[in-house]
């Protein structure tokens, strides 16, 4: 059972949800034409066309989606490389004497060329004595496909900025420490079917390794689950990108997790408002206000402001999304007085069940310079307009 109460427990139910959402959306998806020849089932011949330049040939390994009618002007040119999100659970290792432990992350990948590809990631490093740590990354990957267009072999290395709760000899016994570090990636997929309703569907292994000058070493081997799919605005259909409205107003509630070596004893709950607007394409922006209550560590509200990357699929019908910005907040139990500004770094996940209802995950890390950093997790109910 998932004990929202327990921080420990927050990542698996987490992961439980996220995996359970992929499903529902994987079953909802409209279902790819394949490159390696299994067409969809047979339709009434269309009306005879003008003469066509030949179709562009699919990349190994990736999806043909259907493609639009080309103008008379120019050609075809539609995305055939579909963008991947996958959650995978990690078993962490880091020196000897240290049992290995539990992580897990989120990753969003985009391919740009046949053998160049992006990825943003949330990881959690799993805990260790005197280093809870998790972070976030940046990487460059290499896709190869080695024997089939069901399997794929990547190698990706990029920046990991990572937060750290590590001992200190302070009043609280420890300290948020933060940093920079290289992430170095391989990963391995594998897509049972071929044609139907689950071809959206695949399954990751993985395995990451990163060596902080200023924090531990960690390997960690994964397995995980994702979805493949064109985002609404690279999808060739072009009545889909009108499927994510430019307004959306969220209510949400849950709760604030304040990181310390016994965050079971500093929770809260927690509620916020936001605007969030459509700017261009993939870009969005929002700005809300934030009670993180009172964790007996930190009694904290204020206002954000972020930027997102935050791709929606399936005209709108579900999102997924990335947000950097500043929180400006007066902290009760802060000696200093009047407002001060932290970093913000969010993911959000949503789904709209209903026209112009859309039900919100959001997760926020709260990014201080003095030891108060937080974890805000979410439940919204959304309106776009």
């Amino acid at each position: 059972m998932c004990n929202i109460a327990s921080p420990r427990s927050t990542p698996r139910c987490a992961g439980l949800l996220t995996s359970a959402l992929l499903l529902g959306i994987v079953a909802a998806a409209p279902r790819p034409v394949l490159a390696d020849g299994q067409p969809q089932p047979a339709q009434a011949t269309p009306p005879a066309q003008p003469a066509q330049a030949p179709a562009q040939q699919a990349r190994p390994g990736y999806y043909q989606f259907p493609q639009p009618a080309p103008t008379s002007v120019s050609a075809s040119t539609g995305d055939l490389a579909p963008d991947e999100i996958s959650y995978f659970g990690e078993r962490v290792y880091s020196l000897r004497e240290w049992p290995p432990d539990s992580g897990w992350g989120v990753s969003y990948r985009r391919t740009f060329a046949p053998y160049f590809a992006a990825s943003l990631a949330y990881l959690n490093d799993a805990h260790f004595p005197g280093h809870h740590r998790d972070g976030v990354a940046a990487e460059a990957w290499l896709p190869i496909v080695p024997l089939s267009n069901r399997f794929t072999l990547s190698a990706g290395v990029g920046p990991f900025y990572y937060y750290d709760t590590v001992f200190a000899h302070n009043n609280g016994g420890y300290a948020d420490a933060h940093g920079w570090a290289w992430l170095a990636s391989l990963d391995a997929t594998f897509q049972p079917w071929k044609s139907g309703r689950w071809s959206h569907l695949f399954f990751e292994g993985r395995i990451d390794y990163t060596s902080p000058s200023k924090s531990i070493e960690t390997t960690s081997f994964g397995i995980g689950i994702g979805y493949r799919g064109l985002s609404d605005i690279h999808d060739p259909d072009p009545e889909v990108e009108e499927g994510f409205v430019t307004n959306e107003i969220v209510a949400s509630y849950w709760k604030t997790v304040t990181n310390s070596f016994n965050s079971s004893s500093h929770t809260a709950r927690a509620e916020a408002i936001d605007y969030r607007r459509h700017i261009w394409k993939e870009l969005r922006v929002s700005v809300g206000f934030l009670n993180e209550g009172d964790t007996r560590l930190i009694r904290r509200n204020g206002m954000t402001a972020e930027g997102w990357l935050e791709p929606s699929f399936n005209s709108g019908l579900w999102s997924i999304g990335a947000g950097f910005g500043f929180y400006t907040a007066i902290d009760k139990y802060r000696p200093a007085p009047g407002r001060h500004v932290s970093d913000v770094v969010s993911l959000t996940l949503s789904l709209r069940p209903i026209n112009n209802f859309d039900v919100r995950l959001l997760w926020h890390r709260i990014v201080t310079d003095y030891n108060r950093d937080a974890d805000i997790l979410l439940w919204g109910l959304g309106y776009r307009f």
